[in-house]
């Protein structure tokens, strides 16, 4: 745990935190004493109790009832701010708050935050798993989620990198608009940038086996960010297409064809979108067997990792929640804690393409390059699967589904989760689901594959009712 933080969560009768006892750590409650309802003596109580942050239990009275004036009460003994909820001004999402008569030297703040107005969509059947949550956190990021996920995203990104050049991140916003193709029309830069959804029908071999298992992914957009090549300055436009070396990030308008490649949409989804491709899909349809002529596009000469640091902060703390079980005991605050690093990469990316007035950095190019290797990393994927006989039947962004007459989701598909090095994989149905006729029907109706995808997972909760 980050040493300088202690953290507890309030009940309306309680507040149950962590302590070391002869080196191991053990629950601990501390029933509140009567009068508890008025700021400064709830304050006081839990200062000298030793907590940094109080995560109020949601559904609790104080969770229900609390304004921003509540916390204003205490401003006689204590400095007060208050971080509202900008959808109801008057009720907090957080408050931080130090005694006024404290040494200077005193570093310790005290954090009061409500989770079900930050936001976070964390299961929290009971105190215990909304401590364990945070715990998590706490322990895997090393830095504080007491804001709503949009302001902690934004941070996270911004403070893991700092290190880079300011010249490459604040380098000229790209106006999508300003490239063209020779024929003179706008390059369809977002929609080049589709992430995959993918479904098809059961074979008979299939329609036989027993089950159905889910496997879902961390984030690839996290996996891609460790190593994806972000342009900076301005891009140079190559009329005949020789500029594309499968290295440098570029958009790139190129004829193709399968070529005999497995991947022809029906037994392995297909890699071709539209006209235009990022510079990691080019290489990706290439890496597959597809038969592919650049003819034109835009590329950056000058290029860099800008996001590793980022991503690969993310990515360690979503790895250590997996290949440590033993630390992280508590299943469902593992699931939270996954949540959210999910959550937070996919708004950090997402950033990347909003316009500067929203918060955004304005490279949509970027964001680009990014999706176009995270499909290029899940084709990959992909591919080893097939090379050992197992064939998805459904992609649905980050989770594929396969069928199989083996039980055992860790043995179902071997070496995808259970692999000496982590590849992102976890197990998403614990148990898996019987091919039903309820299943095999989804699929031979299916029109697209998030509809398949939200039946079994409707399915899937039924059956572990």
């Amino acid at each position: 745990m980050n040493p300088h933080t202690t953290i507890g969560v309030l009940t309306d009768t309680e507040v149950f935190l962590v302590e070391m006892v002869q080196g191991k750590r053990v629950l601990r409650s501390i029933l509140l004493p009567p009068g508890m309802s008025e700021p400064i003596g709830l304050l006081e109580h839990v200062w000298q109790i030793g907590l940094a942050e109080v995560w109020v239990m949601p559904a609790t009275t104080l969770s229900r009832t609390v304004t921003s004036a509540w916390f204003e009460q205490a401003s006689s003994h204590w400095v007060v701010v208050v971080h509202p909820d900008p959808c109801e001004p008057t009720r907090p999402i957080s408050a931080l708050l130090w005694p006024k008569a404290s040494s200077r030297r005193e570093e310790r703040r005290l954090t009061f935050v409500f989770p079900e107005k930050a936001g976070w969509d964390w299961a929290l059947p009971d105190a215990r798993s909304l401590l364990a949550t945070v715990t998590y956190l706490d322990q895997t990021l090393v830095r504080p989620v007491i804001d709503s996920p949009d302001l902690v995203a934004h941070r996270m990104l911004t403070d893991l990198t700092l290190d880079q050049s300011t010249s490459w991140l604040q380098s000229s916003p790209l106006d999508p608009h300003t490239l063209s193709g020779s024929d003179g029309t706008t390059i369809p830069l977002m929609e080049s940038a589709r992430d995959l959804m993918w479904v098809r029908p059961l074979t008979r071999v299939e329609q036989h086996q027993r089950y159905l298992h889910k496997y879902t992914h961390l984030s690839r957009y996290l996996e891609a960010c460790m190593a994806v090549q972000l342009g900076v300055g301005p891009p140079q436009y190559s009329a005949n297409g020789r500029a594309c070396d499968d290295i440098r990030p570029g958009i790139w308008r190129v004829s193709a064809d399968r070529a005999g490649s497995l991947f022809d949409g029906k037994r392995l989804p297909s890699c071709l979108d539209g006209e235009w491709m990022s510079t990691p899909q080019v290489k990706c349809c290439r890496d597959i067997g597809y038969h592919v002529h650049v003819r034109e596009g835009y590329y950056w000469p000058q290029s860099h990792q800008l996001l590793k640091r980022w991503a690969t902060t993310l990515w360690r703390a979503g790895e250590r929640l997996h290949t440590h079980p033993q630390s992280y005991r508590h299943a469902q605050a593992r699931t939270n804690a996954s949540h959210t690093i999910k959550l937070l990469a996919q708004i950090g990316v997402t950033t990347l393409a909003q316009e500067k007035t929203t918060g955004g950095w304005s490279r949509p190019d970027w964001l680009t390059q990014i999706i176009g290797r995270s499909r290029a990393t899940l084709f990959a994927h992909l591919a080893g699967l097939a090379r050992k006989g197992t064939m998805p039947v459904l992609v649905d962004r980050d989770a594929l589904w396969v069928v199989s007459n083996d039980p055992n989701p860790l043995t179902a598909v071997p070496g995808l989760v259970v692999a000496p090095r982590w590849r992102g994989y976890t197990v998403g149905y614990e148990v898996p689901l019987p091919l039903s006729n309820e299943v095999r029907e989804a699929f031979r109706t299916a029109e697209y594959a998030g509809q398949v995808a939200t039946v079994l997972d409707t399915l899937a909760g039924e059956v572990f009712l």
